[in-house]
């Protein structure tokens, strides 16, 4: 499975960039994006709010995450370097 993740936390930013660049790499690669998790919350809110648990339990060894920047994941480079390693110890592609 190919997953985009997108999270906005401002009304400055906007989703529909970051679907683009996600889409635009996967075209580049040749993949197709089976679906998108598109949350509109600011990086403070917990993981489950940012719907983390949910890339967590969904995604599987193999599947891709794709991402316009790792910073969507988290606040701080620590969260972000965590829910990495976690992603990428399940066998999570990013």
């Amino acid at each position: 499975m190919n997953l985009g993740y997108i999270r906005v936390s401002t009304d400055k930013q906007n989703v529909e960039n970051q679907k683009a660049e996600i889409l635009k790499y996967a075209q580049a690669k040749e993949m197709l994006v089976n679906d998108f998790i598109e949350i509109e919350i600011s990086s403070k809110k917990s993981y489950r709010d940012r719907k983390i648990n949910l890339l967590l339990d969904t995604l599987e060894d193999g599947d891709n995450l794709l991402l316009s920047e790792l910073s969507r994941l988290g606040r701080s480079t620590k969260e972000v370097l965590d829910i990495t390693e976690k992603l990428v110890n399940k066998g999570i592609i990013l």
